[in-house]
């Protein structure tokens, strides 16, 4: 797997080589994706057969329809290992969900136009099925994103948080697990909250982890590897819960259900695949949460919107009650107290960018490094940034 040992290329040997423009790897340098190995005494840069597997990932997440910014938070948070394998296995399977995806594309296609050449009647459908097809193929680029993208959302909490307990630990302990019961969580993501309880799991406790992502269920399984006997694992959605009645002692849903759009669908599966005393634990934010960081990026150009916030709201701790209740009695809301104190630019940087907004489209690069400014400046006159957290769990007792 290693490079041999002083091979080196110079840009132009190594731009050849690989089949792309010497402008394609100085362009890919100057946006910091693609960095030289080494430099020759004379300044040129050089590249080693190792630079030539970081192209390949660079090249396959272009075509998979990542921007260079979300490229290059992708590289970044691999930056620090090199696991081909892990690598080359994710990449995989996006590919071949997107290879699956316009196979159906061109299906469509293909039987609308023969439509047109034999029927006189023209069928809309056929055009319907095309723009579900091609809808599917960016919910599935999407996906992926929210895999690479997930790290540096958890990454900044993790860092800055005042609360040193850490919500993944405080979050076990408000769960009453007890041995041999039976656990479904939704929306799992990469396994963090198991991975971070990983000393404390309970015995004898059947823990079934699903995600509508594949991408989220290779990275948990990956997590939870030395762990895997205690878990199974299912890629599937919410709104569609494909085990039987009374199955589960305890569901979660952990920063998932404002995600979701149809949360009435899911809270009748969740109801219906509960034990009858079966409990239902989910953890979403409040109003005023992340409300400093949000709202200065927002002043800094008023046209930028960031979704996610948008459909928290429909799903906040200050409504989620009324719209449990109906399948749910008694609801006990459960609050975790923290905030960030956040005293680095990048991490803030990664963090907006790995959110679901339109920064990539209102803002050039020129905006990026005045929007760095503001954060560092604000760091700078106060020794830090800080960002309010107001986040918790929803306790809810099937009725």
């Amino acid at each position: 797997m290693n490079s041999k040992k002083g091979e080196f290329y110079t840009a132009g040997k190594f731009a050849g080589k690989a089949g792309v423009t010497l402008r394609t790897i100085r362009y890919y340098d100057k946006k910091d994706l693609l960095k030289p190995t080494e430099y020759s005494e004379s300044g040129y840069r050089l590249y080693s057969d190792q630079d030539f597997a970081v192209l390949q990932k660079i090249l396959t997440l272009k075509f998979m329809g990542f921007s260079l910014e979300e490229i290059k938070m992708v590289m970044k948070e691999d930056s620090d290992k090199i696991d081909f394998k892990h690598s080359l296995h994710i990449q995989k399977h996006a590919i071949e969900r997107k290879m699956e995806n316009m196979a159906q594309i061109l299906k469509a296609i293909n039987e609308t136009e023969q439509m047109l050449d034999s029927e006189d009647t023209l069928d809309w459908n056929k055009f319907i099925f095309i723009i579900k097809a091609i809808n599917l193929e960016k919910i599935s680029v999407q996906q992926f994103k929210n895999a690479a993208n997930l790290k540096n959302r958890i990454n900044l909490h993790d860092k800055y948080s005042t609360n040193k307990q850490g919500w993944h630990r405080w979050l076990f302990e408000r769960i009453p697990f007890f041995k041999g019961a039976k656990i479904l969580e939704l929306g799992c993501g990469d396994g963090s909250f198991w991975l971070k309880n990983k000393d404390r799991l309970p015995k004898q406790c059947e823990i079934t982890l699903t995600d509508i992502s594949e991408g989220m269920i290779e990275d948990a399984k990956n997590n939870l590897v030395d762990m895997e006997k205690s878990f199974t694992f299912k890629v599937m959605d919410a709104q569609n819960i494909t085990f039987q009645d009374s199955q589960f002692d305890i569901v979660i849903a952990n920063q998932v259900i404002y995600y979701i759009q149809n949360r009435e669908k899911v809270f009748l599966e969740i109801n219906r695949v509960l034990k009858p005393k079966g409990v239902f634990y989910t953890a979403t934010n409040g109003k005023n949460h992340m409300d400093e960081l949000f709202s200065m990026v927002e002043r800094f150009r008023d046209k930028i919107i960031f979704p996610t916030i948008k459909k928290i709201n429909e799903f906040r701790l200050e409504d989620g009650e009324t719209q449990l209740e109906q399948w749910f009695y008694p609801v006990q809301i459960y609050r975790y107290k923290d905030s960030l104190k956040v005293t680095e630019v990048e991490p803030l940087m990664d963090y907006v960018l790995s959110s679901p907004s339109n920064l990539n489209e209102i803002l050039n690069e020129k905006d990026f490094e005045e929007l760095k400014e503001l954060f560092k400046n604000n760091i700078e006159k106060h020794g830090y940034m800080f960002i309010t957290k107001d986040t918790g769990v929803i306790e809810a007792k099937k009725r």
